[in-house]
């Protein structure tokens, strides 16, 4: 008992005692000094690739950085675009990105030359920073095709994945078999009536006629832009008329597809054509009888169009 009075007569005189050790307050992190660095993703390039260029600049906070200015050009580089990311504050120190996107469009070693950024200060001081060139190399992807003997072929996006819910699609699919069914009901009726069928669109043929007639009376003023413009009238009249893609393809591309049913006959003429104009569109130089050549080309192309014309069709 006269241990506990004693130890509740002390308690006032140790509560209000301050201690005589105390723990050290943290000390604050030291912030870093202005620098930067480019980083490149990935270094080595295939030709045609696209790669990023980031470009990070570390500061202590309320430092500003002016906006980094990409290099005019880089040999064997396209520079796409540059886009400055959000910054990244923390109480020791502020991080800035610039993201650069690039093409390889050559082959061969390069270098992405020496940045200089501009740093302003809290208190308006400024400062300049540079970053250090950094390596490159754009390797060719024939390595990787060692088969493929000519050019590819020209190849067109995907098409983006239809949005459409489940249910949509197969209502979308019930009424299109309804509208088949419908169709079919129709075109019975009018056979069973004697009705003749409704002829192809005219369209196609006029417009593959005036468009060679376009670069006909161009050929004593630009003979190659003239077979050019007639080569690409045909092409796109067999791509619109029998569904064959050829405005798409090269004429040894087309060599090495199977002709259309309706085109059986006709095939060989067409590419016939399509050769001669070719000849003339990629031939070096002039020559005196290169006019008279597009001529004889455009008429033979004319006189193939008009023999696919169904009977009775205007022209």
């Amino acid at each position: 008992m006269k241990r506990l009075l004693l130890a509740l007569a002390m308690l006032p005189w140790v509560a209000c005692r301050e201690p005589e050790l105390q723990a050290p307050a943290p000390e604050a992190a030291a912030s870093p000094a202005p620098r930067a660095a480019v980083a490149i993703e990935p270094p080595r390039l295939r030709i045609g690739e696209v790669a990023v260029v980031e470009v990070v600049v570390v500061t202590p906070p309320d430092h500003r950085v002016h906006p980094v200015t990409p290099p005019e050009s880089v040999a064997g580089l396209w520079l796409l675009d540059a886009e400055a990311l959000p910054v990244e504050r923390s109480a020791s120190r502020w991080t800035q990105r610039t993201r650069i996107r690039v093409r390889a469009r050559e082959v061969g070693k390069t270098e992405w030359p020496r940045l200089h950024i501009d740093v302003e200060g809290p208190e308006g001081e400024r400062s300049a920073l540079e970053t250090e060139p950094r390596p490159l190399e754009v390797v060719s992807v024939l390595s990787e095709f060692p088969d493929q003997a000519a050019t590819f072929p020209y190849r067109l996006a995907e098409a983006p994945p239809p949005r459409a819910p489940a249910l949509a699609a197969a209502a979308a699919g019930a009424l299109a078999a309804l509208g088949a069914v419908a169709l079919a009901r129709v075109v019975r009726r009018r056979r069973r009536a004697g009705a003749a069928p409704a002829p192809p669109s005219e369209a196609a043929w006029q417009a593959a006629l005036a468009g060679l007639d376009a670069a006909a009376a161009e050929i004593d003023t630009d003979w190659r832009r003239c077979a050019d413009r007639a080569g690409c009238a045909l092409r796109r009249y067999v791509t619109l008329r029998f569904g064959q893609p050829l405005a798409f393809r090269t004429t040894e591309e087309a060599l090495a597809l199977a002709p259309p049913f309706a085109m059986a006959t006709r095939w060989a003429a067409l590419l016939d054509v399509l050769r001669a104009l070719d000849a003339v569109r990629f031939r070096p130089g002039d020559a005196p009888e290169t006019g008279a050549r597009v001529r004889e080309s455009i008429a033979a192309a004319r006189r193939w169009v008009e023999t696919t014309i169904p009977p009775g069709s205007a022209r």
